[in-house]
């Protein structure tokens, strides 16, 4: 299954090629040109049903994945409020500083201080959010087993999966067929494109993670959200999830279109046999989930990184080499990178552990390096305490330095961190809302005097820097345990790795399923039989090749197995297969069935016929 963003660029190259095509059939190229031209008129149409298989997942899903996000995206907002006040306050802080008169800036900073109060009490509810996602998330059972892999009977399966393997020609066909109107002859069109999008996709997937979705679910959904992401990076005329989800919204604002929904209701009932399948599933439900899904995604936004100090800050804290700017906070706190080695299960027993969360992690890519759910989780917390203990020392030391006086908490300030935090950042402190008087600029002055004031604007800079280096760390965390997209982070070996095709022997591909915890690894588990000798990309193949909008000799794109099949709709030509939308025996395999279980070695793949559910 491919992302949204695959879809969608395969649907404009589908449309791209079909309306350039050469077809000498007049009334045949008439009807090519009607079918561009309803596409053209309803975008949108055509764009839902470009991801009709994302609908009729979200809509036959346990809904266990898109709470997770939910909740996920909330702690995100709530951070990312944090961070602005934090922003906020070294703002007003440093405004007043240099002019103790800015009446604006004084009140900014009274209200800044007030509000980071109010977010600090709330830190600690925060903190414990955190680790149970983090111990949910990194458990992986928000991407659950394919039906196919635990040999369940047909009827057992989602519609998610049904749909991809499962008489997917016939489908296709009877989507074109039930198009009354020029809007469902759009989504029809979309629908066709998506067929395309999977069958290429998929194929092009299987390559790179070595296997099926159904062996390699994990290594498989972060490959499609890292593909994603290389569409967004690489085509300028990409929309960004949000405009995805606008758009579906300014089109059907009050849900999916009477007419899309019978037009798809009566195509599963008359491609299936629904005596076989499970139940049909609600796609108001689907349609309503999809925006959730795309809007929950486009909210995982960085924020921008804090700016330096203003001038002559920048210049005190940084400009001495012999006498550089150290932090205040001790080397202890988790600051720095922290966490348990791949394999023992960290801080999260019974995790499935990714590597290391640097730039890059080694020369073989497989040393034992601290996790990133590990190294994610201890970095956050420590945020969350620095912030706590640095705005406890300002309402402490502020009285001392309006006073004139030295604050004897920042001359020992790791000596009082460890104090206040004899388990590193695990002891719990109170930031009282009644510490703090608001300050008038007669006191705003006697502070801009204190010699301490300069290390503690170093150490809130340093405090928001670290900030936003946890977000890039809470990025990639989610993104390699498959919940958001790694966009800014294809450089890296974890998400590069799938964007270009491995070098495979014929015969050595698909890999088993592989029990061990590294997923983020090409599989060095056995060959599943009987081995697969056709590959649809040549090694070092990029995405481009699944999404070319032109043909090419040396493979089969997405929009030219898109073409193929309208030209046999057109031609009212029915000697086409249902090709396996996973890809799941490799390069356009039609749709199959195990007899016999599918941990028999060699599995005993049955073709099904062209009439068989």
């Amino acid at each position: 299954m491919v992302d949204y963003r695959i879809h969608v660029a395969a649907l404009e190259a589908f449309r791209e090629q079909l309306a350039l095509s050469n077809i000498p059939d007049p009334m045949v190229s008439s009807l090519r040109d009607q079918h561009v031209s309803d596409a053209d008129q309803f975008p949108e149409h055509a764009l839902l049903g470009s991801i009709i298989d994302l609908l009729i997942w979200h809509a036959s899903s346990d809904g266990q994945e898109l709470e997770l996000l939910g909740k996920v995206s909330a702690l995100w907002q709530a951070g990312r409020e944090i961070y602005a006040g934090l922003g906020e306050f070294r703002l007003h802080l440093e405004n007043g500083l240099l002019d103790p008169s800015n009446l604006p800036a004084l009140q900014g900073l009274n209200n800044a201080t007030t509000a980071l109060q109010g977010f600090a009490e709330q830190l600690i509810e925060y903190d414990l959010q955190l680790k149970s996602l983090k111990t949910e998330i990194a458990k992986l059972h928000h991407l659950r087993s394919h039906p196919r892999q635990l040999d369940k009977t047909l009827s057992n399966w989602s519609w998610g999966d049904v749909l991809l393997a499962r008489r997917t020609d016939v489908f296709t066909r009877e989507m074109r067929r039930q198009a009354a109107d020029t809007e469902t002859s759009a989504f029809a069109f979309g629908v066709l494109s998506s067929y395309g999008a999977n069958a290429a996709g998929a194929a092009y997937l299987g390559q790179v993670v070595g296997g099926p979705r159904r062996s390699h679910r994990y290594r498989t959904r972060v490959a499609s959200n890292t593909i994603g992401s290389w569409v967004g990076q690489n085509d300028p005329f990409a929309p960004t999830l949000e405009q995805l989800a606008q758009r579906l919204k300014q089109a059907f604002p009050t849900g999916l279109p009477d007419a899309v929904e019978q037009q798809i209701q009566v195509s599963l009932e008359k491609a299936y046999d629904l005596g076989a399948t499970p139940a049909l599933p609600d796609l108001q439900l689907g349609y309503t989930r999809l925006l959730a899904h795309l809007e929950l995604l486009a909210s995982f936004r960085i924020p921008e990184a804090p700016p330096a100090p203003r001038e002559p800050f920048l210049t005190k804290l940084f400009g001495d080499p012999a006498n550089p700017y150290v932090p205040s906070m001790p080397e202890g706190t988790g600051l720095v990178e922290s966490g348990s080695p791949v394999g023992n299960g960290g801080s999260n027993p019974g995790s499935v552990l990714p590597q290391n969360v640097g730039r890059d992690d080694g020369p073989d890519h497989s040393e034992p390096p601290p996790t990133t759910e590990a190294k994610c989780g201890a970095f956050w917390e420590a945020v969350w305490w620095s912030l706590i203990f640095l705005l406890g020392g300002w309402i402490a030391c502020v009285i001392r330095w309006q006073d004139g006086d030295r604050c004897s908490l920042w001359d020992d300030i790791t000596q009082n961190w460890e104090e206040a935090f004899p388990d590193g950042a695990q002891g719990a402190v109170e930031v009282s809302s009644s510490g703090f008087s608001a300050l008038t600029s007669s006191d705003l002055a006697n502070i801009a005097q204190a010699e301490q004031i300069l290390q503690f604007v170093g150490d809130m800079h340093n405090l928001q820097s670290l900030m936003w280096e946890g977000f890039n760390k809470a990025q990639d965390f989610l993104a390699i345990y498959g919940l958001v997209y790694p966009d800014g982070l294809l450089e890296r070996w974890r998400y590069s790795q799938y964007l270009s095709v491995p070098q495979a022997e014929p015969g050595d591909w698909p890999r088993l399923d592989d029990t061990g915890g590294r997923f983020d690894e090409y599989p060095t588990s056995a060959v599943e039989q009987p081995a697969v000798f056709a590959f649809g990309y040549p090694t070092g193949s990029t995405p481009g090749a699944v999404l070319a909008r032109v043909p090419h000799v040396e493979f089969r794109s997405a929009a030219d197995i898109c073409e193929s099949l309208w030209l046999q709709m057109a031609n009212d030509d029915v000697d086409s297969s249902n090709l396996d939308l996973d890809a799941d025996r490799g390069w356009l395999h039609p749709c199959w069935t195990a007899d016999g279980s599918i941990t028999e070695q060699p599995i005993n793949v049955r073709v099904l016929t062209y009439d068989e559910t």
